[in-house]
């Protein structure tokens, strides 16, 4: 399987982000996508093995929203020497997100935008062990928080294909627009200040799943069609796709 298939084939096809935390916008340099059944069991030998590379640090969590495997996973954790603590003082922030569509299992890494491929590692056993299980609506996401910024309502909505930014619309206008990436084909509209995906090409269509976005940073990807939208402000966090 090539990077582009494999990448077709995890969570970040199609994902939101940052996410939003208590009245607050989270612009996170690191997250892992993890789509599974049974998070609790996946998610600490992940992040465990993640630390061992440098690539995912910290042993604080938070876990910011309601999950179906809340109490599992932070046993799990603690056993694995993660300490729960209060948001202000987490180092590692969990949530968990019910996909429209499912999806196969798998997980992935993103770092400032960049996609990260797992392949070499000592992950790769776990994820084809994870392509044998039944697909799931379960996306759990792992994100490692550098800063924290008020929210703010956003004015301008950035459009990007392979990290260029090729159109910028206002916010103050209702309007549908078909974007045509080179690899497929995305519907986005804007419509009360808000900006969200009517349809896509990209195999799981997680995007058109995800939540409508109106606050600065906020961003929604689809890695597939090399496709990236996001507010613009004093606060918002450039991003490569590919």
């Amino acid at each position: 399987m090539d990077r582009r298939d494999f990448i077709k084939t995890i969570v970040t096809t199609s994902v939101i982000s940052p996410f939003i935390l208590n009245q607050k916008i989270v612009q996170p340099s690191t997250e892992l996508f993890l789509i599974s059944e049974e998070p609790h069991v996946d998610l600490p030998i992940l992040i465990t093995e993640l630390s061992r590379l440098n690539l995912f640090s910290g042993q604080k969590f938070f876990i910011a929203s309601s999950h179906p495997k809340q109490q599992e996973m932070a046993l799990f954790l603690k056993n694995q020497g993660f300490a729960l603590a209060p948001e202000k003082k987490a180092e590692i922030f969990i949530k968990f997100v019910h996909l429209l569509n499912s999806a196969r299992p798998s997980f992935t890494l993103v770092q400032e935008g960049k996609i990260r491929d797992l392949r070499s590692s000592r992950l790769f056993s776990l994820w084809k062990k994870m392509q044998a299980r039944p697909e799931t609506k379960s996306l759990t996401i792992a994100s490692m928080t550098p800063s924290f910024v008020y929210l703010q309502s956003g004015k301008v909505l950035a459009i990007r294909i392979g990290g260029r930014v090729i159109e910028r619309l206002s916010l103050d206008q209702s309007i549908r627009r078909i974007i045509n990436t080179g690899l497929g084909r995305v519907i986005l509209r804007i419509e009360g200040g808000q900006v969200f995906v009517e349809d896509s090409t990209c195999p799981h269509k997680i995007c058109v799943a995800s939540s409508p976005i109106k606050f600065v940073g906020e961003r929604i990807i689809c890695a597939p069609n090399h496709f990236l939208v996001e507010i613009e402000g004093r606060n918002w966090l450039d991003a490569v796709i590919g």
